[in-house]
């Protein structure tokens, strides 16, 4: 996948977009950045971040994702090849549900993704410095061009949501000391079990991500 670098942009992801949209630009490709200044979070906010800190977006054409793979737990699937990644790297992330990129209980990234035409973008932003006391940043020092290859790699494998999901599941008791947003509330985690289509049930009710 070409790799392209960005010296300074609003948001990787709107920029892809744009780009794919006039033409500019064929997918898959992905670009990246240390300093955007107009990041997309979760729920419509904007996603906190300071000059020298990580933000990439990669394009694939849908028919390049794998076949069985949940449309609503994308993000949770690229983000968890990211994890698996950064871990390659020496680093302890974790992927808690949906989105979100831990160390220890601190945030230090996360994971937007979405449906665009015939696309799947995917939007990740990693805090080598934390923008805020009540973040984290990554721990370990990288190459970023390095990095991004051997994850783009990996997400060009084309691995199973089956087998993703299994690693996924194991890994989920980590979850339950935490809390998510579910639509205006952040709903504690304690006693939700995830389901094989990366779904959560909690309270008698079946949550998606929407992000």
């Amino acid at each position: 996948m070409e790799i392209t670098y960005l010296e300074t942009i609003s948001s990787t992801q709107i920029f892809l977009e744009n780009a794919l949209k006039n033409g500019r630009l064929n997918a898959p490709i992905a670009l990246y950045t240390f300093d955007q200044t107009g990041g997309i979070g979760s729920r419509d906010n904007r996603w906190e971040g300071v000059r020298g800190n990580l933000a990439f977006s990669f394009a694939l054409p849908i028919g390049a994702m794998p076949t069985d793979l949940p449309q609503q737990s994308a993000s949770l699937y690229f983000g968890f090849l990211f994890k698996e990644t950064l871990a390659a790297f020496g680093s302890a992330a974790w992927m808690k549900w949906p989105n979100d990129l831990y160390i220890d209980d601190k945030k230090i990234g996360g994971v937007i993704t979405k449906r665009f035409y015939e696309y799947c973008v995917c939007g990740i932003g990693l805090n080598i410095h934390a923008p805020m006391p009540c973040y984290g940043a990554i721990d370990i020092a990288f190459d970023a061009p390095k990095l991004l290859a051997v994850f783009l790699d990996l997400v060009e494998k084309r691995t199973s949501w089956d087998t993703i999901f299994s690693l996924i599941d194991l890994e989920y008791n980590r979850n339950r000391a935490y809390a998510a947003h579910i639509g205006s509330r952040m709903v504690p985690l304690m006693n939700s079990q995830l389901d094989r289509d990366g779904s959560i049930i909690i309270d008698g009710e079946r949550v998606f991500s929407e992000r």
